[in-house]
């Protein structure tokens, strides 16, 4: 049997892939709708361009909830790490054939 500590970060690992996972679909569902929307009337129609700016607003604050919950649940919960770049963007130092030279004092 488990600990009430162990239970309670069980609980609040599955609350948190719940409520992200919700989130996640309501964030997805509005940009699908913009989509729609343009499809349906067209993206130099008023009602796109005012439904469009709502809906990306909706989608933005459900995105900044996401953001929070993120960091709100525990640091090894599996949603925190939907988000980190596995990339590294950083080259490698190049290897230098050749002499070496410091961009110091020539004397004079």
């Amino acid at each position: 049997m488990g600990s009430v500590k162990d239970d309670k970060e069980i609980m609040t690992k599955a609350f948190c892939d719940d409520v992200y996972g919700e989130l996640d679909g309501m964030n997805m569902k509005l940009r699908m709708m913009i989509d729609e929307l343009a499809l349906t009337y067209g993206e130099e129609s008023e009602p796109f361009k005012t439904f469009k700016r709502h809906l990306l607003e909706l989608a933005d604050q459900v995105e900044w909830r996401l953001e929070i919950l993120s960091h709100a649940c525990p640091f090894d919960w599996k949603g925190s790490r939907e988000n980190i770049e596995s990339i590294v963007s950083v080259k490698e130092p190049e290897v230098m054939t050749g002499p070496e030279f410091s961009g110091g004092y020539l004397g004079g």
